[in-house]
């Protein structure tokens, strides 16, 4: 009997001194849990604000612009860069026929596919960002951006002169210019 109360007795006090240790493991998954949450939203939020921002500058957010060099729809693409990120059947002739061959939604699909395919061609790249080039901090942002506006590799010569060689477009943005423009978005 001393022993089936003495058994009790333990497992009374075993419950009770790991109950707290189980609630504090539960709060402690909980918070990392909401963390990764608020982190992921936070990160969502920043992208949107950051597309929304680089249509306005390339168009005005105007899905059916077509600029004086042919590249159209509200990030400015050049139907090369469609082919190349696989939207074949676009072209500048049949957007101006039909816009609704490449409506806002898949336009902005567009520019996510070419935003992953940049990352992937700066990823021997990330180490210059928190460097200083003429000035301007360099970012994630501002690379993806500056990589948008002039390509990766422009974009690379660029980072590798320590911004010597600056190439503009045809309407005299420069690659410093986006990087500048871009650099406060939390990517």
């Amino acid at each position: 009997m001393r022993f089936v109360f003495l058994t009790s007795i333990f497992i009374f006090i075993f419950h009770i001194c790991t109950a707290p240790a189980l609630d504090f493991r539960l709060k402690i998954s909980n918070l990392r849990s909401l963390t990764i949450y608020a982190d992921k939203w936070h990160h969502e939020l920043e992208l949107t604000r950051f597309i929304n921002d680089l249509g306005h500058r390339e168009s005005g957010n105007n899905w059916l612009s077509v600029n004086q060099i042919g590249c159209f729809g509200e990030y400015q693409f050049s139907e090369s860069t469609l082919r190349y990120l696989g939207f074949k059947k676009i072209t500048l002739r049949k957007f101006k026929a039909n816009p609704n061959i490449f409506p806002r939604p898949v336009q902005r699909d567009a520019l996510k596919v070419l935003i992953n395919v940049n990352l992937n061609l700066l990823r021997n790249y990330t180490h210059f960002i928190g460097d200083t080039i003429n000035g301007t901090l360099i970012t994630k942002s501002g690379m993806i951006a500056a990589a948008h506006l002039g390509g990766a590799g422009t974009l690379m010569k660029y980072l590798n002169s320590n911004g010597e060689i600056n190439k503009k477009d045809v309407f005299g943005t420069s690659i410093h210019d986006y990087i500048r423009k871009f650099c406060q978005y939390d990517l």
